[in-house]
């Protein structure tokens, strides 16, 4: 076998169809017996990820924004053009591993790897249908997400921090994009809820382990308790890791930790690095050379490309832990003064936090204090 993609997510699913457009023999190991369920992850995206996928599972697009701060009035952001969609995430899914397999991949349901070694070759031991399974491929492709099997068996590190986001599906409509601030809704995070194929999707994240207790206080502020119809979790993996290649091995998506600090969202930052990691794997491929010194080139690939944004966002949700409610109020206060919430509006980016807070920055210098000395970390 030419090459196998550990996992059928988006990350994997688009370095597989690059892969398979290229000539290569290309197999796709997911452990799940339906691609894109359960989804667990809330479906917010760039623009950039609906241009770069041509996806057809856009439920919204997201002009409008209502961040509530712990006490106030909330922050009502209105933008001319949008900055965000909201997309059916399993619906997405499928499309990405539709066009792997149209392209000439090999989709193997519930086929869940528990080992990987390297001699010579890199091999993969799978469970499918009760019976343990052994492959040999001249490439693997590492896309099983935060908790990656993957990234464990070959001794590569792991994030920095793990965070756990819950969520619940409610059976009513809603049209707004909302973010709740407050040590109340996450003691590090966030609250977040959003239109969802069947209604609304309301969900907290935080590394406290009681991200469940969070949500349902959430969920009960918005009055949403006896209208839940279904709930997903999933871990997030945060941090800048200095390693993301093995012999015949490369990390990508979530495995990669290829993941936005401040929002958790790892879609852009996963499609990005599949594009490189399918570049670099196609020229080792040709010249069959799957050592780890030659796969290297994609770890430094992506670090260049995505890296310092991951490294920027880590500063930033280190400012953000540690602010107190009051200071959020104060600071949510600070940008509901027009000529910075035009700034907001104007070049609000959720794939590059650092560059609207160096403009926001510059339009209120006051806001400086917030972030005290770390400030430089993120210029």
């Amino acid at each position: 076998m030419d090459v196998a993609v550990i996992g059928g997510g988006p990350a994997g699913t688009r370095v597989a169809r690059q892969l398979a457009d290229a000539g290569f023999e290309t197999v796709i190991f997911e452990n799940r017996r339906k691609i894109g369920k359960p989804a667990k992850c809330a479906g917010l995206v760039s623009p950039r990820v609906v241009s770069m996928t041509g996806t057809d599972s856009v439920i919204k697009e997201g002009y409008r924004a209502v961040i509530t701060p712990p006490e106030g009035e909330p922050l009502i952001l209105e933008a001319k053009e949008p900055k965000a969609y909201v997309i059916n995430r399993a619906e997405f899914d499928r499309e990405m591993a539709e066009k792997a397999v149209d392209s000439g991949a090999v989709l193997e349901l519930g086929a869940k790897a528990v080992d990987t070694s390297f001699n010579g070759k890199r091999s993969v031991t799978y469970r499918d249908s009760g019976n343990f399974k052994k492959i040999e491929a001249d490439l693997v492709i590492g896309a099983d997400g935060p908790n990656s099997l993957m990234r464990k068996k070959a001794g590569l590190p792991g994030p920095e921090e793990m965070v756990v986001g819950v969520q619940a599906i409610i059976g009513e409509g809603s049209e707004d994009i909302h973010i709740f601030l407050g040590k109340e809704i996450s003691p590090d995070f966030f609250g977040w809820e959003l239109p969802h194929p069947s209604g609304t999707l309301i969900g907290v994240a935080s590394s406290d382990g009681d991200a469940y207790d969070h949500l349902k206080r959430l969920v009960g502020k918005r009055g949403y308790l006896d209208k839940i119809i279904g709930y997903s979790a999933g871990a997030i993996p945060l941090g800048r890791i200095k390693n993301s290649v093995e012999n015949g091995l490369m990390l990508v998506g979530d495995a990669a930790c290829q993941v936005k600090p401040l929002s958790g969202g790892g879609l852009f930052p996963g499609l990005l690095s599949a594009d490189i990691c399918a570049e670099v794997a196609i020229d080792a491929l040709e010249n069959d050379d799957t050592s780890k010194d030659n796969l290297r080139e994609y770890h430094e690939k992506w670090q260049k490309g995505i890296g310092s944004e991951i490294s920027k966002g880590m500063w930033m949700r280190k400012i953000f832990k540690g602010i107190t409610d009051r200071e959020m109020n104060d600071m949510i206060d600070a940008l509901k003064n027009e000529k910075v919430k035009k700034v907001v509006e104007e070049v609000g980016d959720i794939d590059y936090p650092s560059t609207l807070a160096k403009s926001v920055l510059k339009a209120s210098p006051k806001l400086i204090k917030f972030a005290g000395p770390m400030i430089k970390n993120i210029f």
